[in-house]
């Protein structure tokens, strides 16, 4: 399957160049717009916290609660923190840092990470909020609903492996000095940030193939959105759903993040040798509880949507078959050579 999917995106790359480009040239658009200005001051943030011995403070006052709702230690609490409020993938990151501080085992930051990793509040605000459906108000109602879902998330998840696991050593310095730190941090967030933007782009460019195909779909608005979240958030006002029906689809793609989103969660922590099994089922968990309080808060007060009035709808991008058609005509090629082999 793999040698598959491998000649088919490099035949689709090869025939289709125009597209290609398109795509890259809006993935590199919207990391240099919307997810590195949000983005990259949290991630210096998150490496200050731990090369300087902050995130230890942080961790005393956290212990107590991290450890009865969560069977996590204290070392995670940077990393929880953040991840409900600096963005996607901040809790990644902070993740990274606490292991290649050896602040966190392994195992502890596995199960953190199946809820660690939210939308910012900025993000659901100005983007989901203003831009997709014209109300503030409706974007901080979906991020209190995304954070809260998460949580909830973590207590279905994160205390599942209730197993003592080996912790990490302990026996490291109290924190480096604030020039050493401020640098180390500042690299390491260009690291996190070019890796951002490398899968903001490959998979701007695959869903510039896909998306002919995807909108003559029902709910291929959604599957754009699985794809690449802020894509497939923008295109929701296309549907011909009501208003309740389009914040319930929101809060579901904001839990699930979409591929793009967790790729860089997984590109951020193999170095440390974490698989991250069973990571997408968390997502999943992750939009369905979020959409799940939302649908229940709109059936239970139906005046909390008099705030939520969608903006008008966008117009349909022009549909460029070229892309999809050589995607597919390449893996039904590959895969039907591959049926003859067999056979033979």
């Amino acid at each position: 399957m793999k040698l598959l999917l491998s000649f088919a995106l490099f035949f689709a790359f090869l025939i289709c160049p125009a597209a290609c480009a398109e795509g890259v040239r809006d993935g590199l658009t919207l990391a240099a717009r919307d997810a590195l200005p949000a983005l990259f001051p949290f991630f210096v943030a998150s490496g200050l916290l731990v090369r300087t011995g902050a995130a230890d403070r942080l961790a005393r006052l956290a212990a107590r609660p991290l450890a009865r709702l969560y069977h996590l230690p204290p070392a995670a609490a940077p990393a929880v923190l953040l991840g409900l409020t600096g963005g996607y993938p901040v809790g990644a990151a902070t993740l990274s840092g606490l292991l290649a501080q050896k602040l966190l085992s392994p195992a502890d930051a596995a199960r953190a990470c199946t809820f660690c990793n939210c939308a910012s509040p900025g993000f659901c605000i100005a983007l989901v909020g203003l831009r997709v459906f014209g109300s503030a108000r409706t974007g901080a109602l979906l991020y209190a609903i995304h954070a809260l879902a998460a949580l909830l998330t973590g207590l279905l998840l994160a205390r599942a492996d209730t197993e003592p696991q080996a912790r990490a050593d302990t026996s490291r310095p109290t924190g480096e000095g604030f020039s050493a730190a401020f640098c180390g941090a500042v690299q390491q967030a260009a690291s996190t940030a070019l890796t951002v933007t490398a899968f903001l782009t490959i998979f701007s460019v695959l869903l510039t193939l896909l998306r002919p195909v995807l909108y003559t779909l029902p709910g291929g608005m959604l599957l754009c959105g699985g794809i690449e979240l802020t894509n497939g958030l923008l295109a929701l006002p296309l549907l011909p759903l009501p208003t309740g029906a389009l914040l319930t689809l929101a809060s579901f793609l904001l839990g699930f993040g979409g591929l793009a989103v967790q790729f860089q969660v997984r590109a951020l922590l193999a170095p440390h040798g974490l698989a991250l099994r069973g990571f997408v089922l968390a997502k999943l968990l992750h939009g369905a509880l979020a959409a799940a309080m939302t649908a229940a808060l709109f059936r239970l007060s139906p005046a909390v949507l008099s705030a939520c009035a969608p903006c008008a709808a966008p117009a349909a991008p022009a549909a460029d078959w070229t892309g999809a058609a050589a995607l597919l005509l390449a893996l039904f090629a590959i895969g039907g050579r591959k049926k003859v082999k067999t056979a033979v």
